[in-house]
């Protein structure tokens, strides 16, 4: 017993594309398989554009934590730029007054080690304190010297 044919597609007037040869239920079949295809590219398309979206929330986020950081560093510099001037003040009117030399103000030596000056032990026993009510294990690692 021969085998069916499927429906195949009239052609018009003699027109040879090839689709005239193909059997309906396959072109039902590429069209289904394009029309999934098509979805799949839209589903795609919509989580990039989600991610772009997330990308872009995030950019924006970093870039406001930029501006504070750099705000909050501006006034820290600020801050260390008036104690740096008000220990220079402090030094010129000793001078002027003839306080103590320089050199009474000053620790006991250690080792051969130039003596730290009055206000040197201030700031460092002030740093250090603060970094252990910060929690920092060895504040004297960051202190400059």
């Amino acid at each position: 017993m021969p085998e069916p044919q499927a429906a195949t597609i009239p052609s018009p007037k003699g027109a040879s594309n090839g689709l005239e040869r193909l059997p309906l239920n396959r072109l039902d079949q590429a069209v289904r398989d394009m029309a999934a295809k098509m979805e799949e590219l839209r589903a795609a398309l919509m989580e990039q554009e989600r991610r772009a979206d997330v990308a872009e929330r995030q950019a924006a986020e970093l870039e406001r934590q930029l501006a504070i950081a750099e705000a909050k560093l501006a006034v820290e510099t600020m801050h260390s730029a008036g104690l740096a001037a008000q220990a220079s003040h402090m030094m010129a009117i000793a001078i002027e007054a003839d306080v103590l030399a320089l050199s009474d103000l000053s620790g006991e030596g250690n080792g051969g080690v130039a003596p730290k000056s009055r206000l040197t032990q201030v700031y460092e026993a002030a740093f250090d304190a603060k970094g252990a009510e910060l929690g920092i294990e060895d504040p004297a690692q960051f202190r400059e010297a």
